[in-house]
């Protein structure tokens, strides 16, 4: 089985997101800490989720945590997940990322083409609280993360 890491876990992407990644076939791994991501086996691992909260368990912020990633697993799609629109998204993932290198954030809700992007080293994926809520947008997600990861 292919897993995902929890990598900056908050309560809603672990009591959401959590059973929407089981409904894909992968196995959702939640980070204790940031420390522990040098441990971690590369071996099945497809991506990475991460939370845009101020705060998480892990302790680490969200740069932080695309920091480490970024360093243990190069091009390791990853996917951010928080409360707010794509476009204030867009500018905080920006934030994260040294000068430069920020990657294109990709969202459910985005214009044709958009699913090519997904899983491409250059991209990554945004979705917030209300599209995992929303019935309507259940496949829509599920297709964007499974092309994500694959």
């Amino acid at each position: 089985m292919h897993s995902i890491l929890l990598a900056r876990p908050h309560p809603f992407i672990v009591a959401e997101m959590a059973p929407l990644l089981g409904e894909l076939g992968y196995e959702p791994i939640k980070l204790a800490s940031l420390a522990d991501i040098d441990s971690l086996a590369s071996t099945g691992l497809r991506g990475a989720i991460i939370s845009l909260a101020i705060s998480s368990s892990t302790g680490a912020t969200a740069a932080e945590t695309v920091d480490a990633l970024s360093r243990r697993f190069p091009g390791l799609p990853l996917v951010f997940a928080g409360m707010i629109g794509i476009d204030m998204a867009a500018q905080n993932i920006g934030r994260l990322y040294a000068q430069g290198s920020a990657p294109r954030v990709i969202g459910v809700d985005g214009p044709a083409g958009t699913l090519a992007a997904a899983g491409s080293k250059t991209a990554c994926l945004y979705i917030n609280k209300e599209q995992i809520a929303d019935a309507k947008r259940h496949t829509a997600i599920k297709t964007m993360l499974k092309a994500h990861f694959r």
